[in-house]
């Protein structure tokens, strides 16, 4: 009777997968970091899908949320995706370079077939795609933004979205703040470096980060993307005065914002 009721319990489980593709995996370790707060939340669903932690088979099933982390830089991973939305009620991307491209987006900006050259002596039969975020491809739900993400955050967030997978009410996607990483700057007591005359992206960034990097003394570079009502023109009219254009392109490509800040010019 007793494995019996196991059995049912976790067929009554919400099922979720986290799924890499072309990634470092630093998001995922991110979650690993929080401990025993991420093995809690996890021990409220089944694990169908999960590297990090199991090395079991995925069997196919339908899942209440797929959550995908890295590019679809092969046809491979492209197919994953894909795969994983059709099965998936809900599909929530997992850091920057899902979101945004990331850090392998700059090769998008550079001469294709010079720059993979310093990478393999021999380039003949390998693959040089254009880099694209997920969305590019699949519907994307729910984005847990930065680089990596923020732990606390999707402890926050997360409950929300399982009871959004238990309901269908898809409207009850949660949606986060618009607000700059300047909020948690003052409210951390840090000294602001725009005032200081170093360049800092914060205003025209989403918080969430507990504004880590500028609590270091380093200018946010943008890695959680632009806030929907972020001031480009007049954060760009600000830097100008702290960095050449050149330095601020180079800026933005790091975690693929310039791509963001073209659109919204």
């Amino acid at each position: 009777m007793i494995k019996q009721e196991k059995k049912i319990n976790k067929k009554s489980k919400p099922k979720i997968a986290i799924v890499s593709l072309t990634s470092c995996e630093g998001c995922q370790f991110a979650l690993l970091d929080l401990g025993e707060k991420f093995l809690d939340l996890m021990g409220k669903v089944e694990m169908v899908d999960f590297r990090l932690l199991e090395d079991e088979d995925d069997p196919g099933d339908k899942l209440d949320i797929g959550i995908i982390e890295g590019n679809p830089m092969t046809k491979e991973n492209e197919k994953t995706l894909k795969e994983l939305r059709k099965r998936s009620k809900i599909l929530v991307v997992l850091g920057n370079c899902a979101a945004m491209g990331g850090i392998p987006e700059i090769k998008n900006y550079q001469e294709g077939k010079n720059t993979i050259k310093y990478v393999y002596k021999y380039i003949q039969g390998i693959q040089n795609p254009e880099i694209k975020e997920v969305d590019n491809f699949v519907k994307v739900d729910f984005v847990f933004p930065g680089c990596p993400i923020t732990g606390e955050e999707f402890l926050k967030y997360f409950p929300i979205l399982l009871e959004v997978a238990k309901t269908e009410d898809f409207s009850k996607i949660p949606e986060i703040a618009d607000q700059p990483v300047c909020v948690e700057c003052k409210a951390k007591g840090n000294k602001c470096l725009l005032l200081e005359g170093k360049p800092c992206f914060g205003p025209m960034i989403l918080g969430g980060c507990d504004a880590v990097c500028p609590t270091a003394r380093m200018g946010c570079q943008g890695c959680r993307g632009l806030r929907p009502k972020g001031n480009v023109k007049a954060m760009r009219a600000t830097l100008k005065k702290m960095m050449t254009d050149e330095e601020f392109e180079n800026v933005t490509e790091i975690f693929g914002l310039r791509d963001d800040i073209e659109e919204r010019k």
